[in-house]
């Protein structure tokens, strides 16, 4: 009899602790070139009843990646945590993008599964969201590869590294691609992402005089994409430019760096201009007033 109570309360419990989160992982897309880093979207609905805090500096972490390969094994967990308390409200739900590096490579080919946990700190237990599938694959440098020297106030000075420039296609979509690699190891220091690009125009990309990556791309019809990439593999800045007819952008290499000629700034974020309403029937003159001649002074 004890145990058929035990038994039952035992089952209480876990269909309680299953119902403290909804939880949903969403990934920005599916299929990631190799070093590159995983963003994922991680929505959670809280189902406990009550308010409840995760994270805080010293906390555990309140996020978990378990990560599988095709074969059956499992990678180390990813763990996320955060220095300022994250307040999960009662039947609240609250989104949250974080970015899969540092901890976690993408340095293994293949097919993989990823599930996100959610602590719960008031049980101490994870709560799984959906299985979502990945791919990591990888492409050669078939835009751009030159070596560059780290200069003075960067990390890792003095050491030889190369630009590598990857177009890699996405399902339908290309996309271009930035790599940095150490020249001696053949590490990956950095992959990202510059953009879609269409090839009906041929990128420009050189290095400038301060061993910053310039890349100028057609990124949609008459939109140019200007990338700036710093030694250290972050993007230094990003502008966009439209191409007027006969007025086409183009990259000039200069003493001081390096800068585009021809065509005009656009924001893409830019609402369209607005377009001129129309007159009102009533607003418009009369036909036969038009065709009466003004009289002279």
């Amino acid at each position: 009899m004890n145990r058929i109570f035990l038994l039952l309360i035992l089952c209480l419990c876990c269909g309680q602790a299953r119902a403290q989160y909804v939880t949903n992982l969403t990934l920005v897309k599916n299929q990631f070139l190799t070093g590159e880093p995983v963003v994922a979207v991680v929505s959670v609905t809280n189902r406990s009843g009550d308010d409840v805090i995760v994270g805080g500096h010293g906390a555990r972490d309140w996020l978990q990646f378990e990560i599988t390969e095709s074969t059956g094994q499992r990678l180390a967990p990813v763990g996320i945590g955060s220095d300022t308390p994250i307040t999960l409200k009662a039947g609240g739900t609250t989104k949250h993008t974080v970015e899969l590096s540092g901890g976690y490579s993408t340095a293994n080919l293949g097919t993989f599964t990823i599930i996100a946990n959610v602590l719960h700190p008031i049980s101490g237990q994870y709560f799984m969201s959906n299985k979502v599938r990945m791919t990591i694959t990888d492409s050669k440098p078939n835009m751009f590869d030159q070596p560059f020297g780290v200069p003075q106030g960067y990390s890792s000075a003095g050491r030889q590294r190369r630009y590598q420039v990857i177009l890699f296609r996405e399902l339908n979509d290309l996309q271009l691609y930035c790599r940095i690699v150490d020249d001696r190891s053949s590490a990956y220091i950095a992959t990202f992402l510059l953009g879609p690009a269409m090839m009906a125009v041929q990128p420009q990309i050189s290095i400038d005089v301060h061993n910053k990556l310039h890349v100028l791309f057609l990124a949609m019809p008459h939109v140019f994409c200007h990338v700036v990439v710093n030694p250290d593999g972050k993007i230094h800045q990003r502008n966009y430019f439209r191409d007027p007819e006969g007025n086409r952008p183009s990259l000039v290499m200069t003493n001081s760096g390096a800068q585009v000629v021809g065509g005009e700034a656009f924001d893409p974020s830019a609402p369209p201009p607005k377009k001129k309403a129309m007159r009102k029937a009533s607003e418009r003159p009369d036909k036969d007033m038009e065709s009466v001649p003004k009289e002279k002074k």
